[in-house]
Formats: C-alpha cells, sequence, structure tokens
C-alpha cells in the first residue's frame, strides 16, 4: 500500500497513482498509453496465486512473478519513512520522496534529507527541484532523460528560451541524432492539450478584440521598483493585477456558460500560462484581486518554478476563472489566444514596441507602447462589454501608479 504502480497523465501534470492495498500485483488490465475512464479497473491486486475475477480475464495481462521481483525497490514506511541505515547503499527516503524523484528525475543522493536520521522527505526533493530549476534551467523531461543517460545537465548547451535545457538538447549531447524528419507519439498530456484546444475552436464562437496600451510610466515605475535588484516584478505581474481589477468591475468577463445558464463566479483566480516542452501549463493564482502586485509576483514565480520542476499538485492549476498568456518575449506583437475552456476569455500580451505619439503641449514624443489581444465567448460576452472590460485593463495600465495601491 503506498506504493507508486503508474504513471497517469492528464492536460496539466504526470503524477503517480499509488495502491491503495497491501499485496502483489497480480494481472495489469490496460496497456501503456491507453486512455482510461477515471472509475475504470486497470490492475488487480491480492494474495500469490489468488485467482482473477472472471470478468477480467479476456483483457489481464498476468504479471510473471520475476517481473515484480525486477521492478524499482520502493522504500516500506517504517514508522513513515525508512531508517538513517541503508543497505546496499540506498539513500534512507520516504516512499512520497522516492516517487517525486523518480517522476520529476531528481537523484536522491546529494539532497540533504530533513526526516528523522537526515531520511529525504518529499519537501526536500520538491526544493531540490525549485533550486535546481532556478540555476540550471531545464525542462523535467530533460532531467529525466539526462538521469537515465548519466548526462551531467551542467555540461549540456540549451537551445530552448533563455538558454534552458531540452530533452532534445541532452539527446544531442549524450549521442548524434538519427538523421530524417522523423515522428514521436503524442504523450498524453499533449493528446489532452490538443482534445480541448479543438473544443474550444470548435465549440466557442470566439471573437478577439485588439488594442494598444501607452505604458511609459509604467515602465519607468517598473525600473524604478526594480533598481538594484531588490524587487521581482515583472510586466505580467502588473497585467495580472490590472485583469484582476478590471474583473471585479465586469464581472460578465468573469462568468461561464452552463447549458442555457450565465453563471457569475464571485471568486478571481487567474491563471498565467507557463510554456513546457510537453505543453502549455496554466498554473493559478488565486484570490488575484485581493493581492498586491508584489504578492502576485510571489505567488507567479512560485508556481512558475514548481511548473518548471515538474512539481504542481492539482490545486495549483485548478480553479481558474480567467488566463493571461505573454508572447511578448518572443517578439510576437499581437496574436489571437484560445480560449482557456470552460472559462470565456483570455487576455494575450504581445511585445512593447517603440511608437509616436502627440502629447498637448509637448509635441510628438516617443512612448513605449504594449499590445493587448482579448478573446472572449460571444454565447453571452457581446463585443461591447468585452471592449469595455479590455479598456480598463488599458487604462489601468496606463496609470500604473493606481495598480500600487
Amino acid at each position: 500500500m503506498g506504493e507508486a504502480i503508474a504513471v497517469i497523465e492528464t492536460d496539466k501534470v504526470t503524477m503517480d497513482l499509488e495502491a491503495e492495498y497491501d499485496g502483489t500485483l497480480l494481472a495489469i488490465l490496460r496497456a501503456d498509453g491507453e486512455t482510461v475512464i477515471a472509475t475504470h479497473t486497470i490492475a488487480w491486486i491480492g494474495e500469490p496465486g489468488e485467482p482473477i475475477p472472471s470478468a477480467a480475464a479476456p483483457s489481464v495481462k498476468a504479471v510473471h512473478p520475476s517481473e515484480t521481483a525486477a521492478q524499482p525497490d520502493v522504500a516500506q514506511p517504517s514508522g513513515g519513512m525508512t531508517g538513517a541505515v541503508a543497505e546496499g547503499g540506498r539513500v534512507p527516503a520516504s516512499p512520497a520522496a522516492r516517487r517525486l524523484a523518480a517522476g520529476s528525475g531528481i537523484p536522491l543522493a546529494g539532497i540533504k534529507g530533513s526526516g528523522p536520521g537526515g531520511a529525504v522527505l518529499a519537501r526536500d526533493v520538491q526544493a531540490r527541484g525549485i533550486a535546481d530549476a532556478q540555476t540550471i534551467r531545464a525542462t523535467p523531461l530533460a532531467r529525466k532523460v539526462a538521469q537515465a543517460s548519466g548526462v551531467d545537465l551542467g555540461s549540456v548547451s540549451g537551445t530552448g528560451t533563455a538558454g534552458r535545457i531540452r530533452r532534445a538538447d541532452v539527446e544531442s549531447h549524450a549521442a548524434p541524432r538519427t538523421a530524417g524528419a522523423g515522428s514521436r507519439q503524442m504523450s498524453g498530456m499533449r493528446r489532452v492539450i490538443a482534445d480541448k484546444m479543438l473544443r474550444s475552436h470548435q465549440q466557442v464562437p470566439s471573437v478577439t478584440l485588439f488594442t494598444r496600451a501607452d505604458i511609459t510610466d509604467l515602465v519607468a515605475l517598473r525600473e524604478r521598483l526594480t533598481a538594484g535588484g531588490a524587487s521581482k516584478i515583472s510586466y505580467t505581474d502588473f497585467i495580472v493585477k490590472a485583469a484582476a481589477t478590471a474583473l471585479r468591475e465586469n464581472p460578465l468577463i468573469n462568468s461561464v456558460v452552463e447549458s442555457d445558464r450565465i453563471v457569475f463566479i464571485d471568486r478571481i483566480n487567474i491563471g498565467v500560462a507557463v510554456a513546457l516542452e510537453e505543453g502549455l501549463i496554466v498554473p493559478v493564482i488565486r484570490d488575484t484581486d485581493t493581492l498586491t502586485v508584489r504578492q502576485i509576483a510571489e505567488r507567479g514565480r512560485e508556481l512558475a518554478a514548481k511548473a518548471r520542476a515538474g512539481a504542481l499538485l492539482p490545486e495549483d492549476y485548478a480553479g481558474g476563472t480567467f488566463t493571461v498568456t505573454n508572447l511578448g518575449m518572443h517578439g510576437i506583437t499581437e496574436f489571437t489566444p484560445l480560449i482557456n475552456v470552460p472559462e470565456s476569455a483570455i487576455l494575450g500580451v504581445g511585445a512593447i514596441e517603440e511608437g509616436f505619439r502627440t502629447i498637448e503641449g509637448k509635441g510628438i514624443q516617443s512612448r513605449r507602447v504594449l499590445s493587448l489581444c482579448l478573446t472572449h465567448d460571444h454565447r453571452h460576452i457581446d463585443g461591447a462589454p468585452a471592449a469595455v472590460f479590455l479598456g480598463r485593463v488599458r487604462a489601468l495600465l496606463e496609470d500604473g501608479y493606481v495598480l500600487l495601491a
């Protein structure tokens, strides 16, 4: 009981499925990569030699004793964790820590444990993953491949955003790639994302509105706040705060369609899209309208680090009511983001550009201009209320000081 027996992939995370009973794995009913309804049986656990229910027989793959013996050893709890002395050089660690380490591609060796006798706990592995994500920038999948191949990530050059190490970088470092374009099977996470985006495109009659905000004053404000590295506040943090304020003033944008009803959601939980090698994930900053810009920045950094370390929990990405996605760092000025269903709107953010504007009494001046793109569900949100909301976001960004209140 408590041992990881399968890995489940969803549209958001990959997580271990733990056995709920003691015993031996007798049979596997589902193939690797197969899509399974949550309530369906995938395997049987029991006593060795115990007969498998006949109803399951047609699809059963019996597990030979030698197969279970060859599976990776998982620490059995003794008072909640392994002892301080490990046989065969094994690092003393709790079962949860071993599962998290295996799933994140983080070696237990070298992690200082905070448990009894120096045993490594799950929180120690999570802290190591976040620290690694902040020092050596690599995707969780790249870390797993590096661990399996014995590759030191410190010696790999990354080709991803901001020099981030991707799986292909590790594979290229370990051995030359096979020639030819080739193909690969979609991961479970990628398949679910593909299905969700297709449903959004096909089932939601969406419209995208575009505007441009003069954020010259906001740029100067941010530079003052971050001078000397004392504070880390991004433009996205200001945008999230502006969106949260505008959502509170325009509740229709924070509503959803359920059958023939429009349901207004009281809480404002804004998701901020984070790009991973495996797909897009949207950690949620809860009750965003009650937070300051600095609090939003702190929470956003925590969630992004957890996402890149593969340590997000279900509560970190569930319950979003609105999404912000920023492609400005890639030089994209305008785009039409797809709604993250079942939400009703998503705000796309483009690059900051130089522009010129006539200022009364000051003539033509060079200004910093930001593109904003709002996609909304036209079933219940018409163009006018969407434009009012987007205009409010623009006004808040143009007067950045009001966001610090």
